[in-house]
Parts: C-alpha cells; sequence; structure tokens
C-alpha cells in the first residue's frame, strides 16, 4: 500500500534525516518562523556590541593577540548554533577559559612567545576531542557535581583572579610571577612607576561603564567606553603614550590546522582534558538556567557535540577553546530571541568587524580593556547568592567558601577540582550522617511530624516511638539507624512498646541493611519491645523477604501508613479513645 510519497521523496527524506542527526540545530531552522527574524536580528545587534570589546579584551586575557578572541568567537558561535541544544547559549571567548589558556600555554611558550597562538589553536581541538569523548561516554552526570553553591564560590574565586590580573594593565605596570597574588604585589611595589595616561584612560571608562549600567542599562556600556577611550587616544595623539593594542590584520582567517611540535599534542591532553570540563559544567548550568526558565529542556549529549564543534571551529580559524558566557547569553535571551540565529547574526557582524574595523584597534589602549574586564570580574561576584546561602544553609556556604578558597590557592582550573571534591564529601556526609526524627502526633489529626519542626501541638504517645530514617539504608550509615532506635528506647521516661519505623525516606536498601534491620529486630526482642515498619517500599520489602527478615518482623507488623502502624500497635485502644478527625496525611 503506498505511503502517498513519490519514490524520489525517499531519498531526500533519507538525507534530511541524516542532516538532522548530524547538525540538529540546523534541521531545527526548518520550522523558524519569519516573524522571529527580527527580535533575532535586534538580539543578535545587542550581543555583538557587548561581543567585540569583551572578545578582544578575552584574548589579551588569554594571552594571546586580542583580535583571537573575535576569531575564537566566530568559529565557535557558527558552529555551536548548527550542533547545540539551547537555542540561547552564546558560545565564544569566556573569562575563565582565558585564565585557563593564559596558564597553560603560557608555560610551554616561555622563550618563544610566536608560538603561543598555535598551541591555544591546537588546545582548541584538543578540549573538542575530549567533550567529544564525553559524548560518546555519556558523560553528562559530571555536570550534577557543580552545585550552586561549588558555582557561586568557583565565579567568586575567578572574580578576584580575574580582577587581580588586569591591575597591571589599568597602571601599564609588566606584573612578574605566576600566580594572582605574585602579579599583585610586583605592581604594588612599582606602583611609582604607574603611566599617568593610562590610568586616566581606565579610570574614565570605568565611569562610563559604571554611569551607563546603572542609568541606562540599554545603552551597550562597554562597547561605548571601549569606542570613547580609543577615539581620545586617537584624537589626542596618545598612541605613544600608553600601550595600545596596535596594528590587527584585517580579514578573517583562512581555517586551517596549527603548526605545533610533535611533542605539543602530547604536553596539553592534561589542559584538554581539564578546559573540557570546565567549559561543559559551565555551560551546560548557563544552558539548563535559560532552558528552566522557558521550560525547555537542554540534551547534555548534543551540549557535549555542540561544545565540541564550537572548539574546533575557534582552533581551526586560530583562535582558543571556546566556552560559554553567561552575561552574553542572557543578552541574547533578555532581547526576546527566538532562535540561535541571533548568535549567527552577532558573527556576520564579528566578520565585518574583522574586515572594516581593524585599522581603530591600532588606537585602543589596553587601560581600557583592562578596566572593562575588571568591570565584569567584579559583576561575577554574587554577594546576594552569598548571604542567601550563609542565611539558609551554612554548609553550603561552607562548600561555597571552600571553592572560593581553592580557586584562589590552587588555580582557577584545579579550584573546579576542589568544588567537585567538596561536592562528593557532602554527599557521603549525608550519606554517613543521615536526617533522622522522632515522630509526634499533630493534635487534632492524625499527621505525625518530626518533633525537630516548629509544631507546639506535636504529642509523643507513652509507650510508643515513632521513628523516621531519611536516607537509604546501606553499609555506611545502618549503625545509625540501630544505635540511635537503641538509644531512644533506653532513654525513654516512659517504658516503650512498640517502635514504628517510617521507611518512607528509605529509598534503597543493601544486604547490610537489612542485616542491621535483623540486628535491630533482635536488640528490641531482648528488651521486649515490637517493631512495627511502616511505609516499606516494594523493593526493600523484597530484600527483606530474601534475607528472611520480614518473616521475623511478620507482614501483620508492615503497614502502607504511619496511622496504620499506630493504630496496629499495643496502645492502639489509647489513640482509638481519642476523637479521631478527618485525616490529612501522614506526614
Amino acid at each position: 500500500m503506498s505511503d502517498g510519497r513519490s519514490p524520489a521523496a525517499a531519498p531526500a527524506t533519507r538525507v534530511a534525516t541524516f542532516l538532522g542527526r548530524l547538525l540538529p540545530g540546523a534541521a531545527e531552522l526548518r520550522h523558524y518562523h519569519l516573524q522571529w527574524l527580527r527580535p533575532d536580528l535586534l538580539a543578535g545587534l545587542a550581543v555583538w556590541a557587548i561581543l567585540v570589546p569583551q572578545g578582544l579584551a578575552y584574548g589579551e586575557l588569554a594571552g594571546l593577540s586580542p583580535v583571537t578572541g573575535l576569531y575564537t568567537a566566530l568559529g565557535a558561535l557558527v558552529l555551536y548554533g548548527l550542533v547545540g541544544s539551547s537555542r540561547y547559549l552564546h558560545v565564544g571567548p569566556e573569562s575563565s577559559v582565558s585564565i585557563v589558556t593564559a596558564a597553560y600555554v603560557g608555560g610551554l611558550v616561555t622563550g618563544a612567545p610566536e608560538r603561543a597562538a598555535a598551541l591555544a589553536s591546537l588546545l582548541a581541538l584538543v578540549t573538542a576531542g575530549f567533550l567529544l569523548m564525553g559524548a560518546v561516554l555519556r558523560l553528562g552526570v559530571i555536570a550534577r557535581l557543580l552545585s550552586t553553591p561549588v558555582l557561586v564560590g568557583y565565579l567568586t574565586g575567578s572574580a578576584v583572579v580575574i580582577a587581580s590580573s588586569q591591575l597591571g594593565k589599568i597602571l601599564a605596570i609588566p606584573p612578574s610571577g605566576d600566580q594572582w597574588w605574585e602579579k599583585v604585589v610586583s605592581v604594588a611595589a612599582h606602583v611609582a612607576d604607574a603611566n599617568v595616561y593610562a590610568i586616566v584612560v581606565a579610570a574614565g571608562s570605568l565611569i562610563v561603564v559604571v554611569v551607563l549600567l546603572h542609568w541606562a542599562p540599554r545603552v551597550p556600556a562597554i562597547l561605548v567606553a571601549i569606542s570613547a577611550a580609543t577615539a581620545v587616544v586617537g584624537l589626542a595623539g596618545w598612541e605613544n603614550l600608553l600601550p595600545v593594542v596596535g596594528h590587527v590584520p584585517a580579514g578573517v582567517p583562512t581555517p586551517s590546522l596549527p603548526r605545533v611540535r610533535p611533542g605539543d599534542l602530547l604536553n596539553l591532553l592534561g589542559a584538554g582534558a581539564s578546559v573540557a570540563v570546565l567549559v561543559f559544567a559551565s555551560s551546560m548550568l548557563t544552558a539548563t538556567a535559560l532552558a528552566r526558565r522557558d521550560r525547555e529542556h537542554v540534551s547534555a549529549h548534543r551540549e557535549f557535540l555542540g561544545l565540541a564543534a564550537a572548539s574546533v571551529g575557534s582552533g581551526l580559524l586560530q583562535g582558543y577553546p571556546a566556552g560559554s558566557s553567561d552575561s552574553r547569553s542572557f543578552v541574547v535571551a533578555d532581547s526576546r530571541a527566538r532562535s540561535q540565529i541571533a548568535n549567527f547574526t552577532a558573527a556576520a557582524l564579528v566578520v565585518v568587524t574583522l574586515l572594516v574595523l581593524t585599522p581603530a584597534f591600532r588606537y585602543l589602549p589596553q587601560a581600557a580593556l583592562g578596566a572593562v574586564v575588571l568591570v565584569a570580574a567584579v559583576r561575577m561576584i554574587d554577594l546576594v547568592a552569598l548571604r542567601r546561602l550563609w542565611r539558609v544553609r551554612r554548609s553550603d556556604f561552607l562548600m561555597a567558601a571552600v571553592t572560593m578558597g581553592g580557586v584562589l590557592i590552587v588555580g582557577v582550573l584545579p579550584g573546579i577540582g576542589v568544588g567537585i571534591g567538596v561536592s562528593l564529601l557532602e554527599v557521603l556526609r549525608r550519606a554517613l550522617l543521615p536526617h533522622t526524627a522522632v515522630l509526634g502526633r499533630v493534635a487534632g489529626h492524625q499527621t505525625w511530624r518530626g518533633t525537630e519542626d516548629d509544631h507546639g501541638d506535636l504529642r509523643l504517645i507513652p509507650g510508643l516511638l515513632v521513628y523516621r530514617f531519611d536516607a537509604p539504608l546501606f553499609f555506611a550509615n545502618a549503625d545509625v539507624l540501630r544505635h540511635q532506635v537503641t538509644r531512644l528506647v533506653d532513654a525513654a521516661d516512659t517504658p516503650v512498646r512498640t517502635v514504628v519505623l517510617d521507611a518512607e525516606g528509605m529509598v534503597d536498601m543493601d544486604i547490610t541493611g537489612a542485616e542491621t534491620l535483623g540486628a535491630l529486630l533482635d536488640d528490641l526482642e531482648e528488651r521486649g519491645i515490637r517493631l512495627v515498619l511502616a511505609r516499606v517500599r516494594t523493593s526493600l520489602q523484597t530484600t527483606l523477604s530474601r534475607l528472611g527478615v520480614e518473616d521475623r518482623i511478620g507482614t501483620g507488623n508492615i503497614h502502607l501508613s504511619v496511622r496504620g502502624a499506630v493504630d496496629s500497635a499495643s496502645d492502639a485502644s489509647a489513640v482509638a479513645t481519642e476523637p479521631q478527625p478527618g485525616t490529612s496525611g501522614d506526614g
């Protein structure tokens, strides 16, 4: 029976399906609506106004020619838009990746700075290889290890590192040393040699950016500040009185592989793996935040592929590893963009910039770029988030503080490792020291709440202990259950006749946990106490059955609710004599 399609349509359909799998972002554009074009074009223009000065500044921050930041943006924007899953994410030069690139590449080009550009491009390709490996091995779970406290601490520490790296540019004093504090000390030691013209330009740029951000947030403050500083230097003839970007070759670089030495690839393997983790984790956090805002979904698998494609594009165009920019991504989203056409528009404007506007870069002062990066660094510090962590959960604030300390002490990239380590330790702490509670009955209801909650109308029933264990029961924490229950039983003012164990939080149980539950049953039987279980999951009951613990407890002592367990207890008569209003759940 015919499906209504002509024979010639079948190959076309197969080709479209193949291209859809190879370039899913491009395939989605087949459903593009013409009415989206205007907001997409305006969003592209808005993000370009920020991208150009940031790209130049971040290229300098990476220890490369400033125009390298624009090369990175061009290759990354085009290829990520064709492959990635986020319609807003803006991928290109990013501050943290720039710092890491400078750290790794700088250590390999001592005495041969002319090799820096080639090694940075190779680093981009190596990073792309590890991102592609992450897609093949389905390693998207890595993103789960970077919690909000870790991100806040990482950004705060990175902001300090980035800001300190710009002091030398603002004062026109070449810093010395490898660590950020060494650079600050070296600049402070030679502050008397500061360039007055550089200070004036930097101060003016700072004032322009801060004023416009506060009073005219829709105006591209960074572009205005950079343009004004360039105009002042050019018109006043100051280009020989303070450091400037200087000559930048016009045009778009021809895609090509970097010219490197045979051993360079091996030297950059560790760096590429580290940068890949940084790029994926930070990009997923940004993309997920934007998607959650619009109730959309971001594919970790496609993000691996999209980010790999972005770094391939930047590497082939003489750039360095590309990462997502929080600020530029939110500009795209807040400009009501509907698709990656916005970032394609920004890429087209970058091409125009490289072809037409590069002569103006010879008057662009380094101090202005330093001031722009300094403002961006300060804005990375989220004081509101830090205060919220301190107020809501001190352990989360401690995670942020340790991560920040790791970034400041051991470096930006190792600092991420510190953050992941802290996250794993927090998971281990919660597993080893699970939350537990003694439950009391809410007066006038059949609802049972933890006695540590703020309920002044809770009552404990003499002779009955209702206890909740809020964690999987396994070898690392099983003894907590046994020791706490026996301690509570022995410390009770009225002899306990029945223990009700609320097992709703026990989402899993291993053999050790089941055996420990059997040992607890032995302890209670020695004291003449009955054990009753409530809200036991089917998988847990299966484990108990296979080990014979269920038979010892008795199926009649396993109930679907806390109320049912209490009513079946030996002192149920005392409960039954009280008024029994409508229930509101077990709580």
